[in-house]
């Protein structure tokens, strides 16, 4: 099921069943290019989705289409990569010097899909304060983090980042989507063997959805309180 994430009401826009034997990566795969084949003038700038689609190709794929992806890293999968030799990018998208040490963000440049870090034992007065220096530089070891070198790991927005954070959360409203067709809208009550009546069940629901989307009153229960109130 994809959901319009962006939606104040969690409205559904896709759905596709398919078997529960179905590892969900494909599963989205089956759903992404049949709604694409179907919906031509959809456009999609943002998608979020789980740790079971976290898999180089899914990225690099975005990356062609121009699609900003938030996806949780599955940790089974390999978390720690060498990076230009003597550094390690930590499971947060952040290297990690020789010292061990995480090293500090600096800005990103959006137009050349990099993110820059730089020594933390550095300031621009005092230098580096390191016993062990990597750099000669006054200040310090700098390190670009470009996406075209693992996408997978590198992302801009940064993982850690609060933007980062503030559009994956939002992946909650397919949940809510999914609690709204099973529990409020009986999905689950039908009794019917065909896979066709089962999409006729559910589109009827889907189309209740944004039925009732387009009912909601435009100003809030407590809004109007504090207007009674005032």
């Amino acid at each position: 099921m994809f959901v319009a994430s962006d939606s104040d009401s969690d409205l559904p826009v896709f759905p596709l069943f398919g078997p529960a034997s179905r590892h969900d990566s494909h599963g989205f795969l089956h759903a992404f290019f049949r709604m694409k084949s179907l919906l031509h003038d959809f456009k999609i700038d943002k998608i979020i989705l789980d740790s079971a689609h976290d898999a180089m190709p899914f990225y690099e794929y975005f990356k062609q289409e121009g699609i900003t992806p938030f996806i949780d890293l599955n940790e089974k999968r390999g978390i720690k990569v060498k990076y230009k030799d003597d550094f390690i990018i930590g499971k947060d998208g952040i290297p990690v010097c020789r010292a061990g040490r995480k090293m500090n963000r600096d800005g990103v440049e959006k137009k050349k899909h990099r993110i820059k870090f730089h020594c933390p034992l550095t300031s621009r007065k005092y230098g580096c304060s390191c016993e062990h220096p990597c750099s000669d530089s006054k200040y310090g070891r700098t390190v670009h983090l470009a996406m075209k070198d693992n996408p997978r790991l590198i992302n801009i927005p940064p993982r850690y980042s609060k933007e980062w954070k503030v559009e994956y959360n939002s992946r909650t409203s397919v949940e809510r989507s999914n609690k709204r067709q099973k529990i409020d809208f009986l999905l689950e009550s039908g009794r019917h063997r065909s896979t066709k009546m089962w999409y006729c069940r559910l589109y009827n629901i889907l189309m209740l959805q944004h039925l009732n989307a387009w009912d909601l009153p435009f100003e809030s229960d407590l809004k109007k309180l504090i207007l009674q109130a005032a």
